[in-house]
């Protein structure tokens, strides 16, 4: 038998294995994938403590994205707050939290304060969403 008919003879074995697998009595047969990861559920929005707010908010960088601006905010324990804006440059404020409710003063404005909510990837201040840097 030359090379042409090993080749005959293993495509034909080929098609005799491929046509056993997609016949009907194989139907117990069940293809599991590994690639696919479990889809996150979505988290209920919630409002935070006061308590919640702070551990959530104190000692780390923040990205913030608002109406007026985007950029990076950092809330410290002692009520201070530094921000570096994308557009207005680097400044600096105080940040308090009230039950339900983050308030803030930036840049001398008068103190502004917005629910804080948790969507479960994200957090709202008002108007404001922030993300961990």
């Amino acid at each position: 038998m030359g090379l042409r008919g090993v080749k005959c003879v293993g495509l034909s074995a080929l098609a005799v294995i491929l046509a056993g697998c997609s016949s009907t009595g194989n139907s117990n047969i069940n293809v599991v994938s590994t690639s696919s990861k479990p889809k996150p559920q979505p988290q209920p929005v919630r409002v935070l403590s006061a308590e919640e707010i702070r551990s959530t908010l104190v000692g780390r960088s923040w990205q913030y994205t608002a109406a007026d601006g985007n950029g990076f905010v950092t809330y410290n324990t002692d009520g201070s707050l530094s921000y570096q804006d994308d557009v207005k440059g680097q400044g600096s404020g105080t940040w308090s939290a009230v039950e339900g409710e983050l308030c803030q003063s930036i840049g001398g404005k008068p103190t502004q304060c917005g629910q804080f909510k948790s969507t479960g990837d994200a957090y709202y201040a008002g108007n404001m969403r922030l993300v961990k840097s």
